[in-house]
């Protein structure tokens, strides 16, 4: 998996989660200081998040970070 595939695939990871959390990037963003068009444009994959933000982010929305890397170990 390439770099921009993962990101991609990352992307669409976290707005899964966040839309099986029943949240909007509003409301994500109300938690988490981050302007909505910067989360709009992570769950696209055109942005990098660091691991620290994706680990802020998924504290937001209640999910451990292992079930990310777990998704992904199975992909």
């Amino acid at each position: 998996m390439s770099e921009e595939e993962f990101y991609k695939w990352l992307g669409e990871c976290l707005r899964g989660l966040r839309k099986s959390k029943k949240k909007t990037q509003e409301e994500i963003c109300q938690s988490y200081p981050l302007a909505r068009s910067s989360l709009a444009n992570i769950e696209r994959g055109r942005h990098m998040i660091s691991a620290y933000n994706l680990y802020l982010i998924l504290d937001v929305l209640d999910v451990p970070l292992e079930k990310v890397f777990n998704d992904l170990s199975h992909k």
